[in-house]
């Protein structure tokens, strides 16, 4: 177990093996949890960046629209597919 210490600007220095072994790089930003065990550090996850190019394609449907109705059916197939359910309310 390594450890490490507070100072007074309560900053943390995590040891260059752990840096290594996570890819954490100098100014990497890191989400800080609460939990039951203590405090958990993780990497902060970036989604990559996107243009509208690269999303754009599910807007490419060209078929009769769709009514409410035969949406909540095709909401409630996919509930009943993946979770063999059929609770209709």
């Amino acid at each position: 177990m390594k450890t490490t210490h507070l100072s007074s600007r309560r900053h943390v220095t995590i040891p260059k093996t752990i840096c290594d072994t996570y890819h954490l790089a100098i100014g990497q930003e890191l989400e800080i949890e609460l939990t039951p065990q203590g405090i958990l550090l993780k990497p902060k996850v970036s989604l990559p960046k996107t243009n509208i190019d690269d999303i754009a394609g599910c807007l490419a449907y060209q078929g009769k629209a769709k009514t409410l109705e035969e949406m909540d059916d095709a909401i409630q197939q996919g509930i009943i597919a993946q979770w063999g359910q059929n609770d209709k309310r």
